[in-house]
């Protein structure tokens, strides 16, 4: 049912909300703050007619919470400090819990026979619902609670408060006293006792991992017993998850956000099924334990029902509260061989999943079916070692060998159970799971972007006049419009001085692209070749031999084109790969054009096409390139939920040398989504968690390391917007701003945006912090760019440039040893004054420690000038492992410069790209680095080849 279809009752009056289904799934509970009592309603009577059964009590109750046990007890807690329990039949049982201070939240023991109640005085109370003068405290959240719920089978209780806590409890009945387990310290976003949200912590249905809304408006699932993150669900809410609740067999979660959305989330591809508006924030999520349905309360007291929540016509989408059955073709096998075979030796028996069945877990298939299979758990909750591995599955055998297997009496209920149909659905549920955790990556090209926005049951094909970038960096754009049988081709340049844009007509409809100074190149895979009819003529079979089999080769192979931005000399070429071989990714620099292929080939061809090498490398990702350099990402094993196995190699395209090779390093959960060069040459990457990362020393052998030098979210801040790369500056990052729901760069072409380079230290909004940074950053760039001259010969070039660097570092230097002084912290200082890079900086740190009467870190200073600088010359430190890289080269040379850009512009002149820059800095008569911070000095920007 599409969710503008569903009606609404004014069930209340304005305020948070909350709504519960009762076990027979014929009944929703709905209560608010704002009203007393609750109200009951019948899902075959629902509709904006049905004013339901309005319970109320002389407590005359102003309900914040509603809980329903297994045996439809009601449980409401109110603002007033009171919980109320009532029979199945709604009529009023007693006063289970009197409290000074407002209830926030209760949760039923799946027995039934206790509850855990959460209130703002900071404790947990649990309490037998038959003698509610047995309560036991659980005491350790500093601050109110918002929610507690318990684990299916009664052993663990999960918590939250509103500083974001989230506390786990023992509170097992073998436990000699209930005891916190882990402690998630400000896991969840902070919020105020009467606020909307729940700050939700629930366990999955089967308790193998639970669900929290976390900081950055997505919802985050932990894994139970490891406490550590699972995976998160994330694009579709644009401000904080008010609650959210998992459907009765797991598959999917409900949540819902400040932004007036609904999102229901399927956690096995972690994408939004549904994804809904409404005009007020959704306060109370339950789904109906049998039946393909959701329950919703919101701020204004409406309560929707919304019936077939779950798409059905959509067979990847499965009964919410049923577990998938197995295939025809499946069900025809013998259990055990089904198991066999859809299980692989190989795989650890951790595979991210509870494995379990029993008699509760099935209720939401058949309540009277009684013969449910035993429990089966792949899965130690706790993180401890397995016992009886393999116990439960040891009598699927079968007698194919003729030895006369024979069947006790004692065992033929225990088979009979085991075979249970129910049994092999939960095994082929746990078969699917295990192939998405390994899922390979899949390939990508920097700077792409899809046709449209993938949709569930839309096809990914593109229609006609859909367009989209095949390729988007520094140098320029391409874009492809598909028109069916062709596509048309658009190159754009940012610098049109040097180029003119240019299209033209594309018969082949190319599917991958890549564009650098020194021309575009496109691919397609091959594709099967039209069968024309034949007229039978002896005079033309020679010709129509040859005719055919030049088609042949159009139509069936995989073509590589190449072509230059200019009609000059160069000419446009093209290559035919191997029958069965796809071109998968293209990169381009300017000496090579560089082609992975299906085959796991590596092909390397000069820019007029000559074939200059090739070596096989599987499972790549992805390949960028920038003067003679190319950096190849490849899997070089399965991934496993989300924790990518993913390696580089940087190589020279020209020498074929292996600069480095090496693990790419990305944050927790997340997928890498672009690589590419600096301008200054330099590896970089950016991963789907906003960090962007730089490859430090990567002409130095083994000693690459990657630095993160650009944190997306806290460059955001509170604004709700993302980053889409197109390359990295000196000391930029360059990006498209994408806001809103936004995915990839729109049309018309975005205006880019160039942000500075910020490197995550400790305390950055100090001004120690800050000038810590600016070191540290300038520092990392410099090495680069001094190995990037010292690799094309060109350090004398530009050794003013390099000069200047070091004056800026030693400003900021200056600077921080003033501070330190200032701070009575003199080894500080001196720590400070050896990293200076001159003789008359370390002048300048004298006269500051002799300002502050500091006689003896004068002296100190002199000492260490002496030492270090001889003659008032420049003294730079050799690495400390230098010697154990001298069987080796020390750098890798190159043919091509790479410091003809941005830095280079810096002294030449007379360069087009000239920047107008005074960094002069005079250590005799200016002093005012002893009281502020010079100014930023702002850098020009225009777009590198």
């Amino acid at each position: 049912m599409r969710f503008e279809e569903v009606d609404t009752i004014m069930a209340g009056h304005d305020g948070p909300t909350v709504v519960a289904y009762k076990p027979n799934a014929k009944d929703v509970i709905f209560a608010g703050v704002n009203d007393t009592g609750f109200k009951v309603y019948e899902v075959d009577k629902y509709g904006q007619e049905h004013t339901g059964t309005e319970i109320q009590d002389q407590n005359e109750l102003h309900v914040t919470c509603v809980a329903v046990s297994k045996t439809g007890s009601v449980a409401v807690g109110s603002t007033d400090g009171l919980v109320v329990l009532y029979h199945s039949d709604n009529t009023f049982d007693k006063i289970l819990v009197r409290s000074t201070v407002p209830v926030r939240h209760i949760s039923f023991h799946p027995s039934g026979n206790k509850v855990a109640i959460a209130t703002d005085d900071n404790i947990i109370r649990l309490v037998l619902t038959a003698d509610n003068s047995k309560i036991v405290q659980l005491e350790g959240h500093s601050s109110p609670i918002k929610t507690v719920d318990y684990s299916k089978d009664g052993n663990r209780l999960i918590s939250t408060d509103i500083d974001g806590d989230i506390r786990i409890w023992n509170v097992s009945n073998t436990a000699p006293v209930p005891q916190c387990l882990k402690t998630l310290s400000n896991f969840i976003y902070h919020t105020s006792p009467d606020s909307f949200s729940h700050a939700t912590a629930v366990w999955h249905p089967d308790s193998s991992c639970f669900a929290f809304p976390g900081k950055d408006k997505e919802v985050r699932v932990f894994k139970s017993g490891l406490w550590a993150p699972f995976y998160t669900l994330q694009g579709e809410h644009t401000q904080n998850v008010l609650t959210m609740a998992w459907s009765p067999n797991g598959y999917y979660i409900a949540s819902s956000a400040e932004d007036n959305s609904v999102v229901i989330w399927d956690t096995q591809t972690k994408k939004a099924v549904r994804s809904e508006i409404v005009a007020t924030p959704v306060t109370g999520l339950s789904w109906n334990p049998k039946e393909n349905e959701l329950a919703l309360s919101d701020g204004y007291g409406q309560l929707r029902i919304w019936k077939e929540v779950i798409p059905t016509d959509n067979s990847n989408y499965p009964h919410p509260a049923q577990i998938r059955a197995l295939p025809p073709s499946a069900s025809k096998q013998p259990l055990s061989k089904t198991i066999s075979s859809k299980i692989p030796n190989s795989q650890p028996s951790y595979v991210g999943g509870s494995l379990e069945v029993d008699n509760e877990a099935t209720e939401v298939n058949d309540e009277d079916d009684d013969d449910m299979g035993d429990d089966v758990d792949m899965d130690d909750d706790e993180g401890e070692e397995l016992e009886d591995e393999g116990e439960d599955l040891g009598d699927f055998v079968i007698d194919d060998d003729g030895a006369g297997y024979k069947e006790q009496p004692n065992q033929s209920r225990s088979i009979s159970r085991r075979a249970d149909p129910h049994m092999a659905n939960v095994i082929e549920q746990q078969r699917q799971k295990l192939e998405s955790a390994f899922e390979p990556p899949t390939s990508f090209q920097p700077g792409e972007t899809p046709y449209h926005k993938p949709e569930k049951g839309k096809s990914f094909d593109p229609q006609p006049g859909e367009r989209r970038y095949m390729a988007y960096n520094l140098t320029g754009a391409i874009t492809t419009i598909f028109e069916g049988s062709h596509s048309v081709i658009n190159v754009e340049f940012h610098d049109q001085t040097e180029f003119r844009n240019f299209h033209f007509t594309d018969m082949r409809n190319f599917s991958v692209g890549a564009i650098s100074a020194s021309g575009t190149v496109f691919a397609v895979e091959g594709k099967e070749a039209p069968k024309k009819s034949r007229v039978n003529n002896d005079d033309d079979d020679e010709e129509e031999e040859d005719d055919d089999e030049e088609d042949k080769k159009l139509n069936t192979l995989s073509t590589l084109y190449y072509r230059p931005h200019t009609l000059g000399s160069d000419k446009d070429w093209t290559q035919f790969m191997l029958p069965g071989e796809d071109v998968v990714n293209l990169a381009i620099n300017r000496v090579s054009v560089i082609a992975t292929t299906s085959l796991g080939y590596v092909r390397i061809f000069s820019i007029s096409g000559v074939q200059r090498h090739l070596f096989s490398l599987e499972n790549v990702v992805c390949v960028s390139a920038m003067t003679d350099m190319a950096l190849i990402v490849y899997a070089s094993g399965p991934s496993f939920q989300n924790q990518h196995n993913l390696h580089y190699l940087l190589m020279n395209t020209d020498s074929f040398e292996i600069l480095q090779r090496d693990k790419i390093q990305l944050s927790a959960d997340s997928q890498l989504n672009w690589i590419g060069f600096s301008e200054t040459n330099q590896a970089a990457t950016y991963d789907s968690a906003g960090i962007l990362r730089l490859l430090h020393r990567q002409r130095r052998p083994y000693q690459a390391t990657w630095v993160p030098v650009f944190n997306s979210k806290a460059y955001a801040g509170d604004r709700t917007e993302r980053y889409w790369p197109v390359g990295v500056l000196r000391d930029r990052f360059v990006c498209v701003v994408l806001r809103g729901q936004n995915m990839y760069p729109f049309f018309p072409r975005p205006p880019v945006k160039d942000v500075p380079l910020q490197l995550p230290l400790l305390d950055l909004e100090s001004e120690i912090g800050s000038l810590e940074e600016k070191v540290i950053r300038t520092h990392v760039g410099t090495l680069h760019e001094r190995d990037e001259a010292e690799a094309t010969n060109a350090l004398d070039e530009f050794s003013e440039t390099f000069a200047e660097a070091d004056v800026e570092m030693d400003v900021a230097l200056l600077k921080l040893i003033n501070l330190a002084c200032q701070s009575e912290r003199v080894s500080k200082a001196l720590d400070l004054t050896d990293l200076l890079h001159s003789g008359e900086s370390v002048d300048k740190a004298i006269r500051i420690a002799s300002h502050h009467r500091y006689t003896h870190l004068a002296e100190k200073m002199t000492h260490l000038k002496a030492s270090k600088f001889m003659n008032d010359t420049e003294f730079h430190k050799e690495p400390s492992l230098a010697d154990s890289f001298r069987s080796i080269p020390s750098l890798h040379g190159s043919t091509e410069t790479a410091l003809n850009n941005d830095l280079a512009g810096l002294k030449q002149i007379d360069s087009p790209r000239t920047y107008k820059r005074n960094n002069t800095f005079d250590m005799d008569e200016d002093d005012s680095y002893l009281d502020t911070q010079t100014s930023k000095r702002a850098k020009g920007f225009t777009f590198s080849r």
